[in-house]
């Protein structure tokens, strides 16, 4: 059924039902365009519910059983209405607004289950590759075979979304900042006293073991943005040292990354370096500890600034 027949059926039905002459039998192609017409729908959101799970499994999310939710509903809903609502500007708006706030939603219960911050917006993304069609897929449910990018504006939804339901849980006591899924400076000083603890009683020195990877932050006058960076920073920082190595943020300073000096330490540097770089225009590098605890508390101090 083309879609101009399923917005004739859905702005009419009203028309219809009060006409003039109430025992008018309807023509054909009323009586099966309402039916045809949310077949064509749920068929539509079935198929882009099954496409995003795929594509957001295939690109990391951890726990297939936990994916699907009543805010996955709720997003699938508001594409498309989105979806309908294109090239009307007054319906266009109020598509916009239903997005960003299931989006918010979605952060939400993604909290609540346990999701991170990470997860949770390449979960979002997973949706708009396949919105868009990439990777060789297409639903046209919004683009036309283009590859889509969610909007800044929503990502700081399902951001915003995830940082009020976590924040309660992190505000006694946590050592993670809720929006970004780093520690805080305080967890990143700690972890400085034990490595020095370590080097002593093994012998060794922290500025030869370790290294501390300086990554600035602007600040930039978009509110969106401002929410956005240390996301996606903290996102490319877990994606080059998926280990046990502290990556933490500095409010509103730079993330501050504490990382052995391992052999292949210099190319995952430079392969950040690159990446954050190309994708944010911001400066990182990396330095060695000092030979002292007191002299490693008042870098970071100064580092942090």
């Amino acid at each position: 059924m083309p879609e101009r027949v399923c917005r004739h059926y859905l702005g009419s039905a009203t028309t219809r039902a009060e006409g003039t002459d109430r025992h008018m039998e309807p023509d054909r192609e009323d009586r099966s365009a309402g039916p045809a017409c949310l077949r064509e729908t749920q068929l539509r959101e079935t198929r882009l519910r099954d496409e995003w799970r795929r594509r957001s499994l295939a690109t990391g999310w951890r726990m297939p059983d936990d994916w699907d939710s009543e805010a996955v509903d709720e997003v699938l809903a508001a594409c498309q209405n989105r979806a309908l609502a294109r090239g009307e500007a007054g319906l266009a708006a109020v598509g916009a607004t239903a997005l960003t706030a299931a989006c918010a939603g979605l952060g939400r219960s993604r909290a609540r289950a346990g999701v991170g911050i990470a997860e949770t917006i390449d979960d979002l993304a997973a949706l708009f590759a396949v919105l868009g069609g990439g990777g060789g897929e297409r639903t046209g449910v919004l683009g036309e075979g283009r590859h889509w990018d969610p909007a800044l504006r929503l990502v700081g939804a399902i951001a915003e979304g995830w940082a009020e339901e976590s924040v309660s849980q992190f505000a006694h006591g946590g050592c993670e900042d809720p929006l970004s899924g780093m520690a805080t400076l305080p967890y990143l000083r700690t972890r400085l006293a034990e490595v020095y603890r370590e080097a002593e009683q093994r012998g060794t020195s922290p500025a030869e073991t370790h290294r501390l990877l300086v990554v600035g932050l602007p600040r930039r006058p978009d509110p969106w943005r401002r929410l956005a960076l240390p996301i996606l920073v903290g996102r490319d920082l877990r994606a080059a040292f998926p280990g046990g190595e502290t990556l933490s943020l500095a409010k509103p300073g730079p993330a501050i990354a504490l990382v052995p000096a391992r052999r292949d330490l210099p190319l995952r540097y430079a392969r950040l370096r690159r990446n954050i770089q190309a994708a944010f225009g911001t400066q990182i590098r990396m330095t060695p500890l000092p030979g002292r605890l007191t002299e490693a508390l008042r870098l970071v101090d100064e580092l942090a600034r």
